[in-house]
């Protein structure tokens, strides 16, 4: 028999090796996985760790934020006023007959009683440098930098248990002006007589996550910023507003545009060119800034043109429409949507007014004083003199028509005050030469008031005001003849706020034809028809009416100034957001 025999091969020892270095491999690779998913889970806590630490940072500085806006709305803050303006900050006239402030520099640069003369304006709560504001003092008698260092400056924070983060501010002044000089009083914090200052400033917060109040190191930190500066909507913000609606149609002379009054007259005093279709190739004529707006509904015809933007508002009756209709060619701005406007309160008048009071139907000056004739400029109300009806001169002052004249007063208190106006039955004037002079007062903060319960003039007829008038009209008005001419004795037409008409009717008022008039109209009761331009019709400075209607080739020229005269100055709002890198 054969015997069987074991052979071992090279192959068989081979591959028991291979199996050992598989096995090795696998080993190696599920440890490979094993401590990655270990790192990166634990990487992810640590991720979701500093997370949670810069979130928590980042709401601290956002709370810094808010705190600083509450900061600048309460009394411990005080502004630098209009009448300090000079003194401390640098800054230049808008050479406006308003005489508001614009700083010269952004930031607003300090020239006295700071820290550091001519340089910034700032609170400084961290970082480098120091305070450097004018030494004025809050409403507490405390010194502003003081103050702001004292609220503002390494503020612990109570959110959690272990009053776990702090924040500190800085505030940088980016901007200051002033506005509305002609209201009673500034909002607070600033008060006090206007002009009102609008100041902007640059908000910086760093939130530091301490981890306890007992911790003196910072475990994470963030800086947000912000812009605040108080909400200024301004009275006569557009060149034609109605409550209700507006509506512009008719020949290329249906257009507005503007001008600021800071550099003279509408088209350097070119009455052929405030007459023609808007130009912006004149001198001191601007293709922009003159918006319109209601708050129902804006109609452009297709050859009208609206420099500046259209603004449509909310609020208005379904009556009046909501919403623009027109070509978007005929808007030089935009389309926008804005706030209900709401109108104005309508001026009042005594009672049994007018009875007893005088009318005009011819040439006449006014007003009378008995024993010197006529008060003339620059006289200032209260004017000097006794004032009675009729007047008491001898030989009697006589109008153009030979009838004596009687002083436009109610009685001896009658002043040109706002609580003692000048009365007037009506003035009533249409033949050629026949005017009707107005005496006004020096300045836009003492006008002369007139109380007048109705206005017609047309033909040739004109109604010249010198000086700074208010005209407060109680039943109609039409004002179609050589218009409204508003100027000082030696000098230039002065701007359109110099003539304020405040209309209380319902029925409608008619302005245009060959009427030149500059002036300021509030309706809001009435609709305000303008039309007939010809070539001589124009009309300077703003119009708001319960309805708007513009047509038959009569421009509006809108004087920038108006932005800065009237509306409200709200509190501190933040206007634009951002975080910082870090």
């Amino acid at each position: 028999m054969g015997t069987t025999r074991r052979v071992r091969t090279a192959r068989g020892s081979t591959e028991s090796g291979v199996a050992l270095i598989l096995v090795m491999l696998a080993l190696l690779v599920l440890s490979t996985l094993a401590a990655a998913m270990i790192i990166s889970a634990r990487s992810e806590t640590l991720a979701s760790y500093n997370y949670k630490l810069n979130t928590q940072a980042d709401y601290l500085a956002k709370a810094g934020i808010q705190q600083a806006v509450n900061w600048f709305r309460s009394q411990r803050y005080q502004p630098v006023t209009q009448s300090q303006a000079t003194t401390y900050y640098s800054v230049t006239s808008d050479g406006s007959v308003f005489s508001l402030y614009t700083s010269n520099a952004s930031p607003v640069q300090c020239i006295s009683s700071c820290g550091s003369t001519n340089a910034s304006v700032q609170l400084i709560g961290y970082g480098s440098g120091s305070s450097n504001y004018p030494n004025i003092n809050d409403a507490g008698g405390t010194a502003v930098a003081a103050a702001f260092a004292n609220d503002l400056v390494n503020v612990r924070v109570t959110g959690d248990a272990n009053n776990s983060g702090t924040f500190s501010v800085r505030a940088t002044l980016l901007n200051y002006q002033t506005v509305n000089p002609n209201i009673a009083t500034c909002p607070s914090p600033a008060g006090g007589a206007p002009p009102c200052p609008v100041e902007t400033w640059l908000i910086t917060s760093l939130g530091s996550w301490t981890g306890g109040s007992g911790q003196t190191g910072s475990v994470a930190t963030a800086e947000e910023q912000a812009i605040i500066q108080p909400i200024y909507t301004p009275t006569w913000g557009n060149a034609l507003y109605g409550f209700c609606s507006l509506s512009m149609s008719g020949s290329s002379g249906v257009c507005t545009d503007s001008f600021n009054s800071t550099f003279g007259q509408y088209g350097g005093g070119n009455k052929s060119v405030a007459a023609g279709a808007c130009d912006s190739s004149s001198s001191n004529v601007i293709d922009s800034g003159a918006g319109v707006g209601a708050n129902g509904s804006v109609t452009l015809g297709s050859n009208v043109t609206v420099a500046g933007n259209v603004t449509i508002g909310t609020g208005a009756p379904s009556a009046c429409g909501t919403g623009y209709s027109g070509s978007v060619s005929s808007v030089l701005g935009e389309v926008v949507n804005g706030p209900y406007k709401a109108p104005p309160a309508v001026p009042t008048f005594r009672t049994n007014f007018p009875t007893g009071v005088p009318s005009y139907s011819g040439s006449q000056t006014l007003p009378i004083a008995s024993g010197s004739g006529t008060v003339s400029w620059p006289a200032m109300p209260p004017f000097p003199g006794t004032l009675s009806s009729p007047a008491t001169t001898t030989p009697p002052i006589l109008d153009s028509k030979g009838n004596a004249v009687t002083s436009p007063c109610m009685d001896s208190t009658c002043n040109g005050t706002q609580a003692h106006p000048f009365e007037i039955n009506s003035i009533s004037i249409s033949a050629n030469g026949e005017t009707v002079k107005l005496v006004g007062g020096p300045d836009i903060t003492h006008p002369v008031y007139y109380n007048v319960n109705s206005i017609s003039e047309s033909g040739k007829g004109e109604i010249d005001v010198s000086g700074f008038v208010v005209l407060n009209v109680r039943t109609s008005m039409s004002i179609t003849g050589n218009g409204v001419t508003n100027g000082i004795s030696g000098t230039a037409d002065i701007p359109p706020e110099a003539v304020q008409i405040n209309y209380a009717g319902t029925s409608g008022v008619s302005l245009g034809g060959n009427g030149a008039i500059s002036a300021l109209v509030n309706a809001p009761n009435a609709s305000v028809t303008l039309g007939g331009g010809g070539s001589k019709g124009y009309f300077v400075g703003a119009i708001q009416a319960n309805t708007v209607d513009d047509h038959g080739g009569y421009p509006v020229h809108y004087d920038l100034q108006l932005n800065r005269l009237g509306g409200s100055v709200g509190t501190m709002s933040i206007s634009s957001y951002s975080r910082i890198k870090m």
